[in-house]
């Protein structure tokens, strides 16, 4: 016979089931056509009931925003041990990353995407593509280790939602081109599609997807100077 504890948190993950769902979908829509939809879904299920059992209510925080980090950490640590992007997709974001980093240090201002296709000896056309081949690279979500606040003894997905952590991305976003900014905004704070940005921003959903990866490529560098 169930506990009540059990009854509670089986009506917990199906009350927040439609959560790991909308971020499993999101995730997915970045990743390869082999990537199936019900095992990234399965995963996000592990980090709701990981969330459901460790979330402490803390001010500024509600538990579907910690649930969501959760999730999502989840389905990305899963992606990572199964390699979904490859070696030299890493290679290439992390030259960019490189490129980036250097020219805002000495223009004292993050470049312009004109700026780091130069600097990093790419055709305007060739630059674009490498952005079209980091559709995948996963963000926000997949900061490196050592770029989180320093606090070896805290929870990684607690380094992450930090106030030193969160100032920094704030920074930086206040610095991207409007365009960006406004990628990042409806896609993070709002939940939108690329598809659905496009409509909002009248671009196309492959152009939505450069943004991102721009302002993606910005932020990891400047998060690592």
């Amino acid at each position: 016979m169930a506990t009540k504890y059990q009854q509670d948190l089986g009506e917990q993950l199906k009350k927040y089931q439609p959560l790991v769902r909308r971020i499993a979908s999101q995730i997915g829509s970045r990743l390869p056509a082999n990537v199936m939809l019900d095992d990234l879904i399965q995963e996000g299920m592990t980090g709701l009931l990981d969330a459901l059992q460790r979330y402490v209510p803390q001010p500024n925080q509600s538990f579907e925003s910690y649930a969501s980090m959760r999730i999502r950490g989840a389905i990305y640590d899963a992606c990572r041990k199964e390699d979904i992007l490859p070696r030299n997709q890493r290679d290439k974001l992390d030259q960019l990353e490189k490129v980036t980093q250097r020219l805002e240090q000495s223009l004292g201002r993050l470049p312009s995407e004109q700026e780091v296709a130069k600097a990093a000896g790419l055709e305007s056309n060739e630059y674009y593509q490498v952005l079209d081949s980091l559709f995948n690279v996963l963000p926000i979500d997949d900061i490196p280790e050592n770029l989180l606040p320093a606090d070896l003894s805290a929870d990684p997905l607690e380094k992450f939602s930090s106030k030193q952590f969160l100032g920094q991305v704030v920074e930086i976003l206040k610095d991207l081109p409007e365009n960006q900014k406004m990628v990042v905004a409806l896609h993070y704070q709002e939940d939108l599609s690329y598809r659905e940005i496009a409509a909002v921003m009248d671009l196309t959903p492959g152009r939505i997807s450069q943004l991102h990866t721009q302002a993606m490529i910005s932020i990891r560098a400047m998060l690592g100077a």
